[in-house]
């Protein structure tokens, strides 16, 4: 079997054993330069064809799938960690002069065609669907795996963009992404300047501001893990909801280069 190992910043690493090329190549187009072929690893993860389709093991987790890619995520899903000083958010950031600004929303919820979009407008890439932030100091710490953008999205990035950006297509059999490298990268932690709950709308462009209970009630609902809710947790929530927090509802994507550029 061959072994690729899944290194990516403040959380569990993972090797991958495999005789399937193509999970292979699709794990490396996924994880990009986080994929290697040496590393160290908390967990393996093996990959099976069985006649039901590819099963991925491991320490007690299983997944079955039509094609071996979804397989592999679930069962790291289901292991991951993070740094105990680490909260992670599901959602993406960009770096403006020496600020993070995040972007949070849901699974189809436009972060990634955004998070694209002001890459190529100036925009320093910090990561497009996992943040992890430091809970002392406020820092965005970079992970940046490739975008991985669905048709629609693509289309969207294709009308607004400046110019044409050069991608490549993820093509496994449970995965079919449109995939891109930005060439502007966040080069190490950022000070966390803003975070916007996003909302894709059919025309309207505004920034709604936020009362403090609404902060938290969407803070409470932007973990892309699953956080014991206790004492602890509920006061660092509290704090976080200090920082600048606004509801961004944008039609025009240049909108939101604009907002971000003209914050004070």
């Amino acid at each position: 079997m061959n072994t690729l190992y899944i290194s990516q910043p403040l959380q569990t690493g993972f090797a991958v054993q495999t005789n399937c090329n193509e999970l292979l190549s699709a794990l490396k187009l996924k994880h990009g330069k986080y994929a290697k072929t040496t590393g160290a690893a908390a967990y393996t993860v093996t990959v099976t064809k069985t006649a039901a389709g590819y099963k991925a093991a491991c320490n007690g987790q299983e997944q079955l799938s039509a094609g071996p890619l979804w397989a592999v995520e679930e069962v790291m899903y289901h292991l991951r960690d993070y740094d105990p000083n680490i909260f992670a958010i599901h959602g993406g950031a960009v770096q403006y002069q020496n600020g993070a600004y995040l972007f949070v929303a849901g699974t189809t919820g436009g972060k990634t065609t955004l998070t694209a979009y002001l890459t190529t407008v100036g925009f320093a890439y910090i990561t497009d669907d996992c943040i992890l932030l430091n809970r002392k100091n406020n820092l965005v710490y970079p992970f940046q795996t490739p975008l991985h953008l669905r048709q629609g999205g693509y289309q969207v990035l294709q009308q607004a963009v400046p110019k044409p950006i050069k991608t490549q297509v993820l093509n496994a059999p449970d995965f079919w992404r449109i995939t891109y490298t930005p060439s502007l990268l966040a080069t190490g932690p950022v000070p966390l300047k803003k975070i916007y709950f996003i909302e894709r709308t059919g025309q309207e462009n505004r920034v709604v501001p936020m009362s403090t209970t609404e902060r938290i009630t969407a803070l409470l609902k932007s973990p892309i893990k699953n956080y014991r809710v206790d004492g602890n947790y509920l006061r660092y929530l509290t704090k976080l909801a200090q920082t600048p927090c606004e509801r961004l509802l944008y039609h025009n994507m240049a909108f939101v280069a604009e907002v971000i550029k003209n914050d004070e």
